[in-house]
């Protein structure tokens, strides 16, 4: 146990910051032109899609601010049936998207492998779109970061330690994102106030 502890520490601390920067830009723009955030991934990813999903759009939530979009394309069962029986899984994710996904948009894909169908279909599909695509990835996932705008690895060996600094990234960016909402809040009042 404590050796898994102190590895989970040890690659925490190798995630890049100016790659966790460049991801909260992304999601500051969308959140300033008030676009949606999409996100997806499979098995303890796929999880990890709906916690976030849930979490940027509660937790960045203030009173006096519009609300961040996040759509968790991993929950809605009934659609990922449909596509998967009559076209095929690999369009589980893609096909939703259409119709909802454009300009300016956030597809935020989560894969260790960086190899699944579905995700690298949902990002390509973005792309075609006009969204920005975001990856949060193992340390090998070459094709899904080939489709990606601006990506984060988890820079850890075992699938494990990487969904677990997955997961920790997701809070990164909800905090993050809390405190931008709540930044512009405060300088929306003070325009106000001075009259602007």
């Amino acid at each position: 146990m404590h050796n898994y502890l102190t590895d989970v520490q040890r690659a925490v601390g190798k995630v890049s910051l100016t790659e966790l920067s460049d991801v909260a830009a992304i999601l500051e723009r969308a959140y300033t032109a008030g676009r949606t955030v999409f996100t997806c991934g499979n098995g303890g990813s796929a999880a990890t899609a709906s916690h976030l999903a849930v979490d940027l759009s509660k937790n960045t939530r203030l009173t006096g601010t519009p609300p961040l979009r996040v759509m968790s394309l991993v929950d809605h069962v009934p659609a990922i049936t449909a596509w998967a029986n009559d076209v095929g899984y690999e369009s589980v994710f893609s096909g939703q998207l259409t119709g909802l996904a454009g300009e300016g948009d956030v597809v935020i894909g989560i894969s260790t492998s960086g190899n699944s169908p579905n995700v690298l279909e949902a990002l390509r599909h973005a792309r075609e779109l006009g969204a920005m695509t975001v990856g949060l990835l193992g340390p090998t996932a070459v094709r899904a970061a080939a489709l990606c705008d601006r990506w984060v690895t988890a820079p850890a060996e075992s699938i494990e330690e990487q969904e677990d600094i997955h997961m920790m990234i997701a809070h990164l960016l909800t905090r993050h994102m809390r405190e931008f909402v709540r930044a512009g809040r405060i300088v929306s009042a003070s325009a106000q106030g001075s009259g602007r």
